[in-house]
């Protein structure tokens, strides 16, 4: 290119709007699933995150280096708000909290008592058509921060606040999260996803807190220890084509959840 190229005009898909824009959800505590389905989130005005800030940030120095030195990042957290019409935050909080407002729970309380996960959201960037995929926000291990809300006199909004200690990405075109539970089995090593290929993601080792080229991340819940959440495992599983596979240490008991979370094409 250059620098007197003239550029086209800007095509309408290069622009994204909201409006056509699919917010969902799945439950990190969802029941087992291959996959799990996701629930589509309604009345959402705008999801916004932040950069990330770090529990612990400074410099190191070593003697006889002078001023040479390292800025050491350790702890991230990244801090957003969800910007929801305000008659349906009942829905939005039973949504998340695995139940039906209304139905099977009839209050609903703006209180958080966790830092738990409780989500994986996906918001779904689409053209003007509202199909054409342009790409997704995936916000992974959101967890629900502790709100107000008021009764305003006109058309009113309310901003939920969340956060995540795991970095929020941007998914290409053309591919969809896929969300996968399994119950371990007493010796069983090897695991079948619901998908055939999951799409490659990420080269992991040039990217920090990704352990899999090919998946956000391989959890396990151990139900004999109350753990509701689950443990990323970091090492001891490779997933091949539909394979998942463990080995050592790594491989469940017969009291685990196994939870995956990866991509595939559309």
């Amino acid at each position: 290119m250059a620098v007197t190229d003239q550029l086209a005009k800007p095509t309408e898909s290069q622009h994204q709007m909201g409006r056509f824009s699919l917010n969902r959800i799945v439950r990190q505590d969802a029941t087992i699933a291959k996959p799990v389905v996701w629930s589509n989130v309604k009345g959402i005005v705008a999801v916004n995150i932040g950069a990330p800030t770090w529990k612990y940030e400074y410099d190191i120095h070593q003697q006889g280096a002078g001023n040479e030195l390292t800025h050491v990042q350790q702890v991230p957290r990244w801090d957003g708000t969800v910007m929801i019409l305000s008659g349906q935050i009942g829905t939005f909080l039973a949504a998340i909290d695995g139940k039906t407002w209304g139905t099977a729970q009839a209050v609903m309380s703006a209180r958080i008592d966790n830092d738990n996960p409780m989500v994986h959201w996906e918001v779904v960037c689409r053209t003007f058509d509202n199909v054409t995929h342009l790409f997704s926000l995936v916000i992974q291990d959101m967890v629900i921060d502790s709100f107000g809300f008021d009764n305003p006199m006109d058309y009113a909004d309310r901003g939920i606040p969340f956060h995540t200690y795991h970095e929020p990405f941007i998914l290409a075109q053309g591919r969809e999260m896929v969300f996968d539970k399994f119950a371990a089995t007493p010796s069983t090593s090897t695991y079948t996803l619901s998908c055939s290929t999951p799409a490659t993601l990420v080269t992991a080792t040039e990217h920090d807190d990704w352990d899999y080229n090919n998946a956000v991340f391989i959890k396990n819940e151990d139900y004999s220890e109350s753990d509701v959440t689950g443990r990323r495992i970091r090492s001891g599983a490779t997933i091949t084509g539909a394979s998942l596979v463990f080995t050592g240490s790594s491989v469940p008991a017969a009291s685990d959840e196994i939870s995956v979370l990866y991509a595939k094409a559309t």
